[in-house]
């Protein structure tokens, strides 16, 4: 309802000078209407979150509206005044949404007016628009069955669990803080009250512990960890920093072992990549007895039922081809002397182990490639591979939880046969952002340490946000693979 203003002593003033007011009636044809139109409600309502995308947005006034020849209207940074138009008491902007978006609405006067030229007074609201899955999934032709024929019922299952949801819900995940251990999963459940669904285990001290170095403080033998957590329905993940003699004369000294190459602050290794599946040489003497320990390591897990996401040889090309004078960050990536050599060396040692554990009868292994970007020719090959891997650590705070579109792609370009998954990250991104863009990751796997802990790259919020997301399968969502 309009509401008016008697200009009553200027009415007073006419009369008694003109003498032709003679009564209450004919004062109140001279009331001035001075109050300019307010807005009733907007369409979407203001501080909406996660609506429907719309293609109309609605203001609605309390008195019709006109617009004059120039207005001032824009939509987040962009003027749309030509988008819009008056219609009894509605502004209407003809504007399509986009989805997972924040929208800022600004109506800037003299852009809204009322029949008597009484102009609006600026107005802004805002709302969001929810995410929409644009996952592509005409982009893949996946395998129908892990790469290992003989791969056990739990594999399989497994297997088909990752497919069916993959480009559908996100699986969460934790890197064990160094070894063999929950304590990111622990500290993520602290922080959200849910547990990520994959916990990943790492093979790194194999030189310290039983059968062949026994200690106090570690011993692979020991499953009962492992074990706690598939029965608790989660999915088990081993990595390996597989750590090789510095040269051969320590071959005897587990102290003086590494997994690093080209490295200025850590100790390196000499051991060749090219020897480790060449007969004769002292590095294939190791290999060979590495990998049968690993083995029983894997074959007493499947003797339990248990399926493991099996990721050895990350990240084998380093920043070969990222960077000029790139180099190999690990020694299973750096054999011989050019990056043919590096790349060749490599595949002949993925390939090697896929078959020694095949030939051991280890079937409980989904093979889980982690590319860099651009290192096609680090690839064993679709026969050798299930799933293929991106580490990714943003390094810019405003993109921390941004959509990882390039990586994606690349990753596809090596091989549309293959799960794709987030094997190693920083900042994780945010589900929506991934969902809305396309790149839908298997799985994310926030590493150990600050990235999960220190509240800078993921921060408690977001991380609740992220494991209560429908989007998101947290342990508790777990199906029994067994």
């Amino acid at each position: 309802m309009k509401k008016y203003t008697n200009v009553l002593i200027l009415l007073v003033a006419t009369c008694i000078a003109t003498s032709a007011c003679s009564s209450n009636e004919e004062m109140e044809k001279n009331i001035v209407d001075t109050t300019a139109p307010n807005v009733a409600s907007t369409l979407p309502a203001n501080e909406a979150v996660g609506i429907d995308n719309v293609d109309s947005i609605v203001i609605t006034y309390d008195d019709a509206i006109f617009l004059p020849p120039e207005t001032t209207i824009k939509i987040n940074n962009d003027y749309v005044d030509s988008l819009a138009y008056a219609k009894d008491n509605k502004l209407i902007i003809k504007y399509q949404t986009t989805g997972n978006t924040n929208y800022t609405i600004r109506i800037y006067s003299p852009s809204v007016r009322d029949s008597l030229m009484n102009f609006a007074r600026d107005y802004e609201f805002n709302f969001s628009t929810r995410s929409y899955n644009n996952f592509d999934a005409a982009l893949f032709k996946l395998d129908d069955a892990p790469v290992n024929p003989n791969a056990t019922a739990q594999t399989v299952k497994l297997y088909r669990f990752l497919k069916e949801n993959f480009g559908k819900r996100t699986i969460s995940g934790a890197m064990a803080d160094v070894s063999l251990n929950t304590k990111m999963a622990e500290k993520i459940h602290a922080m959200t009250g849910k547990y990520p669904a994959i916990n990943t285990f790492d093979f790194i001290h194999h030189t310290h512990s039983a059968p062949l170095n026994p200690t106090t403080w570690i011993d692979y033998t020991n499953t009962s960890l492992v074990e706690d957590w598939w029965n608790h329905n989660g999915i088990v993940s081993f990595m390996w920093h597989w750590n090789v003699p510095i040269n051969k004369l320590w071959a005897g000294d587990f102290d003086k072992y590494s997994f690093r190459v080209n490295s200025d602050t850590e100790p390196n290794t000499k051991f060749d990549a090219a020897n480790a599946t060449r007969e004769g040489t002292w590095e294939k003497n190791i290999t060979d007895r590495d990998l049968n320990i690993i083995a029983d390591y894997l074959l007493s897990l499947q003797a339990k039922g248990i399926p493991v996401l099996w990721r050895p040889m990350h990240e084998g090309a380093g920043n070969i081809y990222n960077y000029d004078n790139g180099k190999a960050w690990f020694w299973w990536g750096n054999g011989g002397k050019t990056t043919q050599d590096h790349a060749k060396a490599y595949r002949d040692l993925w390939i090697y182990m896929f078959n020694f554990f095949r030939n051991k009868g280890v079937n409980n292994l989904l093979w889980v490639w982690t590319s860099e970007g651009k290192d096609a020719d680090f690839y064993p090959g679709d026969k050798y591979v299930d799933i293929i891997g991106c580490d990714y650590y943003e390094q810019e705070t405003a993109h921390y939880h941004a959509s990882l579109t390039e990586q994606w792609h690349e990753l596809l370009a090596i091989s549309n046969k293959k799960i794709v998954a987030l094997t190693e990250c920083g900042a994780i991104p945010s589900i929506d952002n991934t969902r809305q863009n396309g790149d839908l990751w298997s799985w994310f796997m926030p590493w150990y340490g600050n990235y999960t802990t220190d509240g800078i790259y993921n921060s408690a919020d977001f991380m609740t946000l992220l494991m209560d997301s429908q989007h998101v399968i947290t342990r508790d969502e777990m199906p029994s693979l067994k």
